[in-house]
């Protein structure tokens, strides 16, 4: 079977926006986990009401959910360029990988399998650029900047509703703003995860001169040859000439 090579380009450029976005929500999340922590500091210390807390309680509600949702966002996006990084395996040179592509993206939702598998699936596409390189460091920094700020979030979120006085609360909202700090951390590194992995793919396909997935038989640049316009034209003409024909006299 003749496999062909389909560039991850338009996928990896989106998902990359995506994480810059994800890189934006985290900041904007911090800043408001911070500015909590100062006022709660503030109220502590009478310099404000509490009604100023409430607005603080409100800032880091919103920020948190833009975060959300940047993050669902980053993450389908993210899917989706390895989904398409994943079927090049073939062509690039490797015609049985260690998982498939449905494997591949399902990893990330079991429960411990979560853990290590989809560093591996992401080192297999890295790997298909060069079949005798080894994943680099980058790959291994961003998995444990990941694991880590998904732990931390976690914890964080879980502790604040037993929290039982303001200086508990300013040191779970700081524990936050840590984890939320390293989950851009990570948005960061897996950037240049996707960014690297498919210009390693690109390069590789180039290499070995592997076909390339094209428009379909009979389109040319991706529109078919002999256009509706092109015969629309033609029928005019010719009904034009018919015309003239008619009205020369003989």
């Amino acid at each position: 079977m003749v496999t062909t090579y389909s560039s991850p380009g338009s996928r990896s450029t989106a998902a990359i926006l995506a994480l810059y976005v994800k890189v934006g929500a985290c900041l904007l999340a911090v800043g408001a986990d911070v500015r909590r922590i100062v006022v709660a500091g503030d109220l502590a210390e009478g310099k404000v009401f509490v009604d100023a807390l409430l607005g603080a309680d409100q800032l880091v509600t919103l920020t948190a959910l833009l975060e959300l949702v940047a993050f669902v966002v980053a993450a389908a996006l993210f899917l989706r360029w390895q989904v398409a990084a994943h079927r090049n395996l073939p062509a690039l040179g490797e015609p049985e990988p260690r998982a498939g592509v449905t494997a591949g993206v399902a990893a990330w939702f079991v429960p411990v399998v979560n853990l290590v598998r989809p560093l591996q699936i992401v080192g297999d596409l890295w790997r298909a650029g060069d079949r005798g390189a080894s994943p680099p460091r980058l790959l291994r920094v961003w998995w444990a900047a990941w694991l880590v700020a998904l732990f931390a979030v976690v914890a964080a979120w879980t502790l604040f509703g037993e929290a039982a006085d303001i200086d508990e609360r300013q040191q779970i909202d700081a524990l936050r703003a840590a984890a939320t700090a390293l989950s851009a951390v990570a948005a960061g590194l897996a950037i240049a995860v996707v960014s690297r992995t498919t210009s390693r793919q690109e390069a590789r396909a180039v290499t070995l001169d592997v076909p390339r997935a094209g428009p379909a038989p009979g389109r040319e640049g991706g529109r078919p040859s002999g256009s509706g316009l092109e015969i629309v034209s033609e029928a005019q003409a010719r009904t034009s000439n018919r015309g003239r024909s008619s009205t020369e006299p003989s």
